[in-house]
């Protein structure tokens, strides 16, 4: 009887653990897809800014420069969050719980979902100011 029981207590564990690495690897497959989504955007943030950039430097009547400024500034700050997010952001969690490892994902996905929606805002503000700056 006593076998069993230890028996009985080693799967569980065993098992309990496999739900628990299960758990984690989901919640940290769907941060990655978000950071994945995040970095698409990323690269056509990074178009537009270079598109406004260059507005700003050879065409100094056709363009209000401080507009320009506003779109690189919007488009400088979601591009830091993501940068500083992506320097700090640890898919390892070595020596951490379960419990933490959760916690800490869960924060994680939430800040990369806010990175998310600042570059979504900054790809349509400046796809619209380039879209009404390169017609005038």
């Amino acid at each position: 009887m006593r076998k069993y029981i230890l028996v009985v207590l080693a799967v569980a564990t065993l098992s309990g653990c496999g739900d628990a690495k299960k758990q984690e690897k989901l919640l940290l497959d769907s941060v990655i897809n978000v950071h994945d989504k995040v970095m698409s955007n990323e690269e056509h943030l990074m178009k537009n800014k270079m598109i406004i950039d260059s507005l700003i430097k050879n065409d100094s009547t056709r363009i209000n420069k401080d507009s320009a400024k506003v779109y690189l500034k919007l488009i400088g700050n979601a591009d830091d969050a993501m940068s500083d997010w992506m320097h700090k952001f640890d898919a390892e969690n070595k020596g951490k719980s379960h419990q933490e490892i959760i916690d800490y994902l869960i924060d994680q996905k939430k800040k990369i979902t806010v990175i998310q929606s600042q570059i979504d805002i900054a790809v349509t503000g400046s796809d619209k100011y380039l879209t009404t700056a390169i017609k005038k």
